[in-house]
């Protein structure tokens, strides 16, 4: 640990207890707060863990997202969702490991990959929305979080069984420990009270490691001959010497694809949906284009808007330095962590004018700036299913608003909370869905 702060920028006057309630607490207004008292860049003391320094400005985030992979390690700043996507996850290792396990998924999210499951797509979200009730209040995670994973499942395995009807209903299961501080603070597994959840987790996750292999092994029994989903391309990856990848990094690298491919995108809906709601004239811009039949470039742009105004990523995954790293004018020792804090950048009046307000027009016209906006991360982690993210949440917004308008339940967009990694709306996104073609 540390000893002398100095050597780091500077911190809160809280102790580390108080610095970490509040980040748990309040997210993006203690963030602000740092920034506003602080600084541009400044550092965190959370509770049993190392120094954590965020910088806020586009060439320091640059830096610490091009730097050196041997002198500032990704993969150990993600370590909270080991228990969720296991140790051998792509999202977890580093250097040449990384890149191996990351080739082996990243053809199953290319544009044209996305583009051949555009119909199925559509589909399911078409036969999915119809069912949510209407002129009622309801909380849109628990049925959008349900819709994409089923998405994802399909877009894995490329089939509908009882399998995957099981591994549906109980991946929903597990992931709730997501909504707990199990993940954030092990301390907590030991508490009586979150000592049960624990155990559940743990049970729940050694049957999908059962039905993971149940369906690994029905694959390679059936001796394809092309290569067609995800499940397939991952069957077919080899290591950094070019050797089959062990049947656990297979695993963990499925469940990384299964978990980031549903909840990072359920989130950043739930906001799209929650912005609208207490913008109508948005909305109506929305309603117009897409009865109109036109291109989806305000559609785009309201995605586009959704990511920089309420990502579900306040900061990159932090790196932890394993060589001294010298940014921005400071030399940084080893074990400190690094993170580019993008939600302050993304609200910079300097970087985007009046950052509060949810304008889609800034984006109308023009591709949103890569060293400015950055809600999938960058370098050698950026996220390897944007291109997928992105389909999705311009059907979903799209196949909501054909034939429905969504109505606030609330006098004002609810707040953030922690979901594992990410933050979502606290109430789970509440709004009202009216039809726009009621009945005569």
């Amino acid at each position: 640990m540390l000893r002398d702060r100095s050597a780091l920028p500077p911190s809160p006057s809280l102790p580390s207890t108080l610095q970490t309630l509040a980040c748990r607490r309040w997210p993006d207004r203690y963030l602000r707060y740092c920034r506003a008292h602080i600084g541009d860049r400044f550092t965190a003391y959370p509770l049993d863990l190392p120094p954590l320094v965020f910088v806020t400005s586009p060439s320091d985030i640059r830096a610490v997202l091009t730097g050196d992979p041997s002198h500032l390690h990704p993969g150990e700043g993600a370590t909270m969702i080991a228990p969720l996507t296991g140790e051998r996850s792509f999202m977890l290792l580093d250097e040449d490991e990384h890149l191996s396990g990351r080739r082996s998924v990243t053809p199953s999210f290319h544009r044209q990959t996305v583009a051949h499951h555009s119909e199925m797509l559509l589909a399911s979200v078409e036969r999915e929305v119809a069912s949510w009730p209407l002129d009622t209040a309801l909380s849109l995670d628990p049925p959008i979080r349900s819709l994409t994973l089923r998405v994802i499942l399909e877009i894995v395995f490329g089939e509908d069984d009882s399998a995957l009807l099981r591994l549906h209903a109980l991946l929903l299961e597990m992931l709730a420990i997501t909504t707990t501080p199990i993940l954030q603070e092990p301390k907590t597994r030991r508490i009586p009270g979150w000592r049960r959840a624990w155990r559940t987790f743990v049970s729940q996750r050694a049957e999908v490691d059962t039905l993971l292999d149940g369906l690994m092994r029905r694959r390679r029994a059936e001796a394809r001959t092309e290569i067609g989903d995800l499940l397939d391309m991952t069957l077919a990856g080899e290591g950094p010497d070019g050797s089959p990848v062990p049947d656990r990094e297979i695993r963990d690298n499925l469940m990384s694809m299964l978990i980031a491919g549903h909840e990072t995108t359920t989130g950043e809906l739930a906001w799209a949906f929650q912005l609208l709601a207490h913008s109508p004239d948005v909305q109506s811009r929305l309603i117009e284009e897409i009865d109109a039949g036109m291109e989806d470039e305000y559609l785009t742009a309201t995605v586009h808007e959704t990511l920089r105004h309420k990502p579900v990523f306040l900061f990159t995954i932090p790196r932890k330095v394993t060589r001294s790293v010298e940014i921005g004018g400071w030399t940084y020792p080893p074990n400190v962590h690094l993170a580019g804090c993008t939600y302050l950048m993304h609200h910079d009046p300097d970087l985007y004018p009046e950052p509060d307000r949810f304008q889609p027009e800034r984006f109308l016209g023009a591709a949103p700036n890569p060293h400015t906006w950055l809600p999938w991360g960058g370098g050698r982690k950026r996220c390897v299913g944007r291109h997928f993210a992105l389909a999705e949440m311009r059907a979903i917004v799209r196949a909501v608003l054909a034939t429905r308008r969504v109505l606030p339940a609330g006098p004002r967009v609810e707040q953030p909370r922690w979901r594992s990694a990410i933050v979502v709306p606290r109430a789970g996104c509440r709004v009202i869905l009216r039809s726009r073609h009621p009945r005569c």
